[in-house]
């Protein structure tokens, strides 16, 4: 695998030796080197607890990132995007290898730090976006680490075999990211090929992806093969509408290599559609059906512990999701998503607070409360409340 890196690297230099050649000896002064710089600051707090009596436990965290952005030229563009977490309190003090849980670092290069790791207080921090990125005419080239974006639903996403991501962490907007080569070329319109290939630390992860889009019948579809990890996966992908309603879904089916005969495979499906009333209402539902996944009403415990990846982003065998939302005023929003496994009887409920404080501040309440049955009775498992404020700058 050293020698695919080592031909990632000369490729994409290879290509920034060409724009630069191509560069007059001087740039006129008033076309200098462009740089950006964003971010944001966020603070956590957040309180867990059980029905069971002196089970409430408390967390705080801050949470920082820095976006910057180097343009070499209209082609050749650099990037770098850190995340800064740092924890304090009850729930880092009362949950054992705290710091190993948010040092969560699987890319090929080691980009992940515990600054601080005491007792009741931790300090974390990732470069979670690390690329160089080329586009000319109807070619788009990145190197390093990226977020590789595959998905189509709203929900969940089969098809997004690099970066798969927990739907009940609001939190982490951007998502992961992957250390990968990928190379673009579109074909016109709205069709094109994508190729990305990506490695961890172990030859084990490594995945590499071949993915076409086009457009028919006023929907965009997508087809892709992939080596993914020790499977072989083939899956397809679409998004349009319905009237006015939209129609989303996507499929993959996960082949073990060493049994490519039989039917020993997964499958992992997602339907969906919404709808915008007047108003500014919102409805939507999806279906989400992972062959992976468990009917155990036990099984909604392993939301916390089960890994998650495209091959299975839920624990159940099916789940349903509904939501809704209204944009009260131009400055404040609620959204509910409810959430049930019938084959584990296990209901999620997750209602959301939007309120924009001005321009660059936003806040946010948040719950997340768990349900499964014990014997007869619907119990409740646990819950957990955020109060998130927001300065963007």
């Amino acid at each position: 695998m050293k020698g695919f890196w080592t031909w990632a690297v000369a490729l994409v230099f290879g290509c920034i030796a060409l724009e630069t050649s191509a560069q007059p000896d001087s740039l006129p002064e008033e076309q200098p080197a462009r740089f950006q710089f964003g971010g944001y600051l966020k603070d956590l707090q957040t309180a867990a607890f059980t029905p069971e009596r002196g089970s409430l436990l408390t967390g705080n965290f801050l949470h920082n990132r820095l976006n910057f952005r180097y343009d070499f030229s209209e082609n050749f563009s650099a990037r770098v995007e850190l995340r800064t977490r740092l924890f304090w309190g009850e729930q880092v003090r009362w949950t054992p290898g705290f710091s190993q849980q948010v040092d969560y670092e699987n890319g090929l290069l080691n980009l992940s730090w515990v600054v601080a790791d005491e007792p009741a207080l931790v300090l974390h921090t990732i470069a979670d976006r690390l690329s160089l990125n080329w586009q000319t005419g109807d070619w788009d080239i990145t190197l390093g680490r990226q977020r590789v974006n595959w998905g189509m639903s709203t929900a969940w996403n089969p098809n997004d075999l690099f970066n798969a991501y927990n739907f009940f962490d609001f939190d982490y907007e951007e998502r992961p990211g992957s250390d990968a080569l990928r190379v673009r070329y579109a074909t016109g319109g709205m069709a094109g090929f994508d190729l990305a290939l990506s490695r961890g630390r172990d030859a084990g992860s490594t995945i590499a992806a071949l993915l076409y889009r086009f457009n028919r019948w006023g929907y965009d579809f997508q087809v892709l093969g992939s080596w993914y990890k020790n499977d072989l996966a083939l899956g397809a992908g679409w998004a349009g509408s319905i009237g006015e309603a939209g129609f989303k879904g996507e499929a993959t089916w996960f082949q073990p290599r060493k049994t490519t005969g039989d039917s020993t495979g997964a499958l992992s499906l997602t339907v969906g559609g919404d709808y915008s009333f007047e108003g500014g209402w919102y409805l939507g539902g999806s279906l989400l059906y992972t062959s992976l996944g468990s009917n155990n009403s036990e099984a909604l415990i392993l939301l916390a512990t089960q890994p998650l990846s495209a091959k299975r982003l839920m624990p159940f065998r099916y789940t349903f999701l509904v939501q809704g939302g209204k944009q009260v005023t131009p400055l404040f929003s609620a959204n509910l998503s409810v959430i049930y496994s019938p084959g584990a009887n296990a209901l999620i409920i997750f209602p959301v607070l939007t309120y924009s404080v001005s321009d660059n501040w936003e806040a946010n309440l948040v719950a997340q409360a768990f349900f499964s049955p014990e014997g007869d009775v619907f119990q409740n498992r646990g819950n957990a409340l955020f109060f998130r404020l927001k300065w963007g700058f």
